[in-house]
């Protein structure tokens, strides 16, 4: 396990990988590739790992995703590390996994199956990080909307409202204010569910300055974020 000079408490690290493997196989199974599940995958893996083991494949897996959906499935964003470049999915203090955990991590995500249906991928995501999600009201939506969000539940009420909407952009429109690490990979996968080029306009509550738009705000909110998105101008 590589050193890391920042505290990551070990069970938000493992929650980190396991929602973003879930949310990984969500947009896998939308569009197969066969290149990062499946047997194909396994035995190209099998002929190139040489001497890396499970978690370098976790790592490897998760950096080609955050190329690909800029930022959704990086521990850069959820942990917000803004010392890293924008680039690096993880930054050179990110611990990572251990092989033993990267093993239990990847047969966990496999013998849970692929998640098909946003709210299937939504309840794993959930119950992973021991959150209920709540319905919030988000109203309609139109393309001049401008959101600004807190909370799991209205972040995850808000992404199935924009679920097949073309015509809405996802990171010009919402602005979420999250700073616990589980609230912002909900958000920056988001991403990655609407097969958005843009990634997730995500900032901490210290960050949470001058933001315009209409509020969609949650009970489940921490108490900052909800203060800093209260705050906005609508």
């Amino acid at each position: 396990m590589r050193l890391s000079m920042r505290a990551f408490p070990p069970q938000d690290v493992r929650a980190y990988y396991t929602g973003a493997l879930a949310g990984l196989r969500f947009v896998e199974a939308r569009r197969p590739t066969g290149r990062r599940f499946g047997s194909d995958a396994d035995a190209r893996w099998a002929g190139f790992r040489g001497d890396l083991t499970t978690a370098d494949r976790l790592d490897l897996l998760l950096r080609d995703a955050d190329a690909e959906w800029p930022g959704a499935f990086g521990a850069r964003t959820v942990f917000a590390e803004s010392a890293v470049a924008e680039d690096d999915a993880f930054g050179p203090g990110w611990p990572g996994l251990d092989p033993v955990d990267a093993e239990e991590v990847w047969r966990t995500v496999l013998a849970a199956g692929e998640p098909r249906e946003v709210d299937s991928l939504l309840a794993a995501w959930s119950d992973l990080w021991g959150l209920t999600l709540s319905n919030v009201n988000v109203g309609a939506l139109t393309t001049v909307d401008r959101l600004v969000v807190a909370g799991p539940s209205a972040i995850a009420s808000v992404l199935r409202a924009f679920v097949g909407r073309g015509d809405l952009a996802w990171s010009e429109q919402v602005v979420i204010v999250a700073t616990p690490p589980a609230h912002r990979q909900l958000a920056s996968f988001s991403t990655a569910v609407l097969n958005a080029a843009k990634p997730t306009t995500l900032v901490t509550h210290e960050r949470a300055h001058d933001l315009i738009g209409r509020i969609v705000l949650s009970v489940d909110a921490a108490p900052e974020d909800a203060a800093a998105a209260k705050g906005s101008t609508t």
